[in-house]
This record gives C-alpha cells, structure tokens and sequence, in this order.
C-alpha cells in the first residue's frame, strides 16, 4: 500500500526554485501560486508587498483554532523562529525569506516549510504524549474538527494514549470496502506484535465517546488507535505523529484506488465477454438466386 507524503511536494519545488535561483544570482520574479492540500487545507506562495526579493509562504487550516489551545502557536515559533511574520490575511501562519540573504541551509528550511501543515497537527499529539509520559491526569479530550464533517478526538492515559478519528463514508460500498481496509491493520498485528491496537466501528461511536454528542449514523465510521509508551516515547514520536496524521486521507484514498481497481478489472472483464459473444455468433452465408429475366440477387 502507498504511504502519502507528509509534506506538500509543490511547496517545496517551487521553493527549492526560488532559492537555486537566488544563489546562482538570476534576477528574481513574481510569484502568486494558490496550492491545495487534503483536508481543505491551502497554501499560498507569493511576494509581500510585491517585493520580489522575498517570498512568502503561508497556510490555512480551517481548523487552526482548534489546534491553537494546544500549543500550536509555540510549537511553531520553535520550528521557524525568525522567519516568521505577520500572518497574511485570511491564512493563519506565514513564513518569509529574504532571497537577497538566502540561508546556508536553505534545503532543510525547504523541507520545514513543506511540513508546515503536518507540524500544526503535530502539536496536539506531542502535548498528550507528554501527558502519558508523565502520568498526568485531570486534563480534557482534545477535539479537533478537523472536516467540516469529521472530527479527531485525542486522550492520553498513564499506559496509553488513544486517537480516535470520525469519518464520513459517502457511498455504502465504502463502508464495505473500508470495514475490509481496517481488518487488514488486525491482520497486520498479528505478524507485528509492536504495532499500535486499531479498532473499527460503524453507525455507532466507540465506548471512550459515549454521552459526548459524537455523530451516529450509517454512513458514520470510526477508527480508533491505542497508542503505547513504545509509539509515544521522544525516539518514536515523531514517526508516530508522521503516520497518523494523515490516517484518514490515507484510509480514503486506497478506499478510492479499491473502486478504480475493481471497475477497471470489471470493464476489462465485460469486454473478455463481449469478445467471446462477437466469436460464438453464427456466419450466414449469402445466397444467389434469380429471377424469371435470368438476373441475380442476394438474399441478406
């Protein structure tokens, strides 16, 4: 199965651009690019103020509020420091370079730039990872609506911490052909006894949001991972947080590549069909006859 990347690959290309040519010392140009992300999330690389020595990259997650009562705000002052600025308007976190004064290592903050939705995820788990390591408790769930339709729920225990992630199926055949997707992460713990515990549940939600409001409905799924010290631990974390931010994308999108696969094999099995009934058609042979006047015609 096909990991997505975590970060945005034309962010990064077109920054990577911006600064190769900047050190080679070519004259830089405008930019004004709008770049969509999965969960409604949008980029927006451009000059501020039309200054075309700087470039600005910013985003906009519908919801950073959310986010925000979890240190998101800290956690990227920590990650982008002085390149920070002023948030451009409508967007929640802006980043500007001087190409004028390109940095010595211009291809890591390429790279940190191109992660910049992952790490505004990343600071509601590295908070409730903290929890667990320190056994605090006491503290509430943290939601995060992170779909106008869909949200993720994240609690921290002293042995465990659990994420809990509302989905919403659009097709019934979804729903199948997801029931059959989770039993694989089942399958996939039984060969790998370290990986993290996921359960599956339709119409109804699991136990941990019982009496919370959480959605019911058929076409209502939730995925739930029980994450251990071993996941949440300082060496394994950030790995953790790479993997399953991006759960729910994933999970639809080989629901999506499952369909596409089953209608192309289904269409390449009816033409299979269609050649045989074309082969098992039977041959009518033209007849000559003629007329009293001696002309001939064929019977069709």
């Amino acid at each position: 199965m096909i990991l997505l990347e975590i970060n945005n690959r034309i962010v990064e290309e077109t920054l990577t651009l911006k600064f190769q040519n900047a050190v080679a010392g070519n004259k830089p140009d405008n930019i004004d690019i709008t770049v969509a992300d999965f969960d409604g999330v949008l980029y927006h690389i451009s000059n501020p103020n039309d200054d075309k020595s700087k470039i600005r990259v910013s985003i906009s997650l519908k919801f950073y509020k959310d986010l925000e009562g979890h240190g998101a705000e800290e956690l990227i002052k920590r990650e982008y420091g002085d390149h920070l600025a002023t948030p451009e308007e409508g967007y929640n976190v802006s980043v500007v370079f001087d190409l004028e004064k390109v940095p010595k290592d211009w291809e890591d903050w390429v790279t940190k730039v191109g992660l910049l939705k992952r790490n505004c995820f990343a600071s509601v788990f590295e908070k409730y990872f903290q929890f667990q390591e320190e056994g605090s408790t006491g503290h509430k769930r943290a939601v995060i609506q992170y779909r106008d339709d869909e949200t993720m729920y994240v609690d921290a225990q002293k042995d465990r911490v659990t994420v809990i992630f509302s989905t919403i199926f659009k097709d019934d055949d979804d729903v199948i052909i997801g029931k059959v997707f989770m039993q694989e992460f089942k399958e996939g713990r039984r060969k790998f006894q370290q990986a993290p515990q996921v359960l599956f549940s339709h119409r109804d939600p699991p136990q941990e949001l019982a009496n919370t409001g959480a959605r019911v409905g058929e076409n209502i799924g939730y995925i739930t991972f029980v994450l251990f010290p071993r996941h949440t631990s300082k060496a394994a974390r950030e790995n953790t947080i790479n993997l399953i931010h991006t759960l729910r994308d994933y999970l639809h999108y080989h629901i999506k590549c499952s369909k596409a696969y089953i209608h192309s094999r289904m269409r390449a099995k009816t033409l299979d069909f269609l050649k045989v009934l074309n082969r098992a058609r039977p041959e009518v042979k033209d007849k000559e006859k003629k007329t009293i006047s001696g002309k001939t015609f064929r019977q069709q």
